[in-house]
């Protein structure tokens, strides 16, 4: 299980949100998760991330076993069945490996193709509520905010809201107080994101995923 217990570690989980066109994935893989020097496991099932991904549990588990064991940096994702029950297995594949002498970004794309709901799954649960003092920053996010666990929101450390249609507009008002018209004229590529009480808008800066990158996503 988790070890190295720290409990001076900061809460640092992010959530990021944008209906498809707004930027979401710019913002993930350009300004959330670091591109490289850092330990992170993806929930990757549609191929977002420049990581390694494995659809075989045994290949995947030896993969993150010999990974840890190095001590050096890795990115490496699951690309397999994406049932409930797989997911569990995925964050309970996270909890065994985090450390709290280092960080780990655990980085869940699409939640709400899961469709839990606002019913939390176990694993998940764990990790959002326990990663922290053992180095875990648990990176989610959904296009359709509505249909997942509002404790992913309103219990991160930081979050992006970007472009919304007009019904996941006026949730999100009701939930973080940002007014729905402001949410639905956001332009592809703007985020709110909160500094300190308030909330700010920001521009995500573009940069092409490009060939090189696709290279790397190699099944295994």
């Amino acid at each position: 299980m988790a070890r190295n217990e720290d409990s001076s570690l900061p809460l640092r989980h992010v959530f990021v949100t944008a209906k498809t066109g707004g930027g979401k994935s710019q913002a993930m893989r350009n300004v959330v998760v670091p591109r490289r020097g850092v330990r992170a496991l993806f929930w990757d099932v549609d191929n977002d991330h420049y990581c390694t991904r494995f659809d075989n549990k045994g290949k995947f588990l030896k993969a993150v076993q010999a990974a840890v064991k190095s001590g050096k940096p890795f990115r490496l994702g699951w690309n397999g069945e994406d049932d409930q029950d797989t997911f569990t297995w995925f964050c309970e594949v996270v909890w065994r490996v985090l450390d709290g002498d280092f960080d780990t970004y655990i980085v869940l794309e699409e939640l709400a193709d899961l469709e839990m709901g606002q019913k939390t799954l176990p694993g998940l649960g764990k990790l959002q509520k326990r990663a922290r003092k053992y180095g875990g920053i648990v990176v989610s996010n959904t296009q359709r905010v509505q249909e997942i666990p509002k404790s992913l929101i309103t219990q991160a450390h930081k979050v992006y809201i970007g472009l919304q249609s007009a019904h996941d507009a006026k949730y999100i008002e009701r939930v973080l107080g940002i007014p729905a018209n402001q949410v639905e004229a956001l332009k592809p590529l703007e985020f709110f994101t909160k500094n300190g009480e308030t909330w700010e808008k920001v521009k995500i800066p573009y940069k092409a995923y490009g060939e090189k990158s696709r290279k790397r996503n190699q099944f295994a």
